[in-house]
């Protein structure tokens, strides 16, 4: 009995020993939070001391190391009461079911910020978001490595990451298949340039390994990839604003294929797809003016400045509306012109040709009239000749049967 009370004893005091914190802990505890009242400590195996006390029905932990230095306070919350920024960033590059723990953290160093546990497959991996959604820590998180370095570093045989390598398979299929339907079927099938056709699929096939690799996009990988375009328009004919926002749409479909998770890259890459098949429809934009130069030959020179005289010569010979001639440069027998124009709708066309075909009518019948005419003038003058002509004749017969008779006399 008696030595059941002295190891009683000797747990006692052996608890009040590690309860039992230093002035300075309790100092600082005091100045950093001077509203509340006999925290519960606990000493930590690094000899730090962690407080732990209640405010606001939020249970607190307050950890301050052995010289009385405040380190870091954190508490538990839960993913909805996250700030929209941090929710949205871990939707972005990670997966909401994964979360096993998070916390709110408020440190010395990095201020306030929330500590998100991440289960990836057997291990658990903690990722830092300050309150606009930014990673602090780590600095490349597992999930930021890009698909294809993280599976083939992870890929052992019973890995998560092995089970689900049909992943990899889809996001080329699905890459490609979205390509396709961009490169192939919505640009060249409208504007028949096999050599643009060839660049977009060149400038996505290209960098969908780079992408899959490495998710870290850097101000210096952009700046290449402005450089590489830079580097083709010099090389080449210059490009014209539409053919420069497919050429980064089809970098954007890359960058959506390969760097988001499979359940946002679906509607991301449906939203390209649909944004340049109507932006590019002819059909909704054919009341809308554009501009294109144009290099036109022309015989009367006379009228190399006649703006309203081109304007409608063009109308007519293009069938469309011209709203504006920009005269830019004169040559020997052509000028070279900057055109307003929008296209005809069926209906203005058909009118339009349903004038033409009176003009032309008209035209004929003029000139079927000028032909009468002239025939008829023709057909005067010959008769006053051959009258003009008899009686000359006759004239003369009259004037050789006077002499005759003269001479008979």
């Amino acid at each position: 009995m008696r030595n059941v009370f002295l190891q009683f004893l000797l747990s006692f005091l052996g608890s009040l020993i590690l309860l039992a914190t230093t002035p300075a802990v309790e100092e600082a505890f005091k100045e950093k939070y001077p509203e509340v009242q006999a925290p519960r400590w606990k000493s930590e195996d690094n000899g730090s001391w962690r407080a732990q006390f209640e405010q606001n029905n939020i249970k607190y932990r307050a950890y301050f190391d052995a010289g009385g230095n405040w380190v870091e306070t954190e508490h538990d919350t839960t993913y909805s009461n996250l700030p929209v920024e941090v929710r949205s960033a871990i939707e972005l590059k990670y997966d909401p079911n994964d979360i096993r723990d998070i916390e709110a953290v408020e440190s010395p160093t990095h201020g306030y910020f929330y500590d998100v546990e991440f289960q990836q497959g057997s291990e658990k991996v903690d990722v830092m978001f300050d309150i606009q959604g930014n990673i602090l820590d780590p600095a490349t998180p597992p999930t930021e490595k890009g698909f294809l370095q993280q599976w083939m570093q992870e890929s052992t045989p019973n890995s998560a990451i092995m089970r689900s390598s049909s992943v990899l398979i889809y996001k080329f299929f699905f890459n490609l298949f979205t390509i396709f339907l961009y490169a192939y079927v919505i640009y060249y099938r409208r504007h028949h340039d096999h050599k643009m056709l060839f660049l977009l699929l060149a400038f996505n096939l290209f960098l969908f390994p780079i992408f899959l690799s490495s998710s870290l996009v850097t101000a210096g990988f952009g700046f290449t990839i402005f450089a590489l375009l830079a580097l083709v328009r010099l090389r080449s004919a210059p490009f014209d604003k539409a053919e420069i926002s497919y050429l980064l749409g089809a970098i954007s479909l890359t960058f959506v294929n390969t760097m988001l998770p499979a359940f946002i890259d679906i509607p991301a890459a449906a939203l390209i797809l649909l944004t340049v098949y109507f932006a590019d429809r002819p059909s909704l934009w054919r009341d809308s003016y554009q501009r294109i130069e144009v290099d036109y030959r022309m015989v009367e020179r006379e009228k190399m400045l006649d703006q309203a005289y081109l304007r409608e010569r063009l109308s007519e010979e293009l069938v469309i509306e011209v709203r504006e001639v920009a005269i830019n440069r004169i040559l020997k027998s052509e000028v070279k012109l900057t055109l307003m124009y929008r296209d005809l709708t069926p209906e203005e066309r058909e009118e339009r040709a349903v004038v033409q075909q009176k003009e032309r009518a008209l035209i004929e019948e003029e000139a079927r009239l000028a032909s009468l005419a002239k025939k008829q003038e023709t057909a005067a003058l010959t008769e006053k000749a051959r009258l003009e002509e008899e009686m000359k004749m006759r004239t003369a017969m009259a004037e050789n049967g006077s002499s005759s008779d003269t001479t008979k006399g």
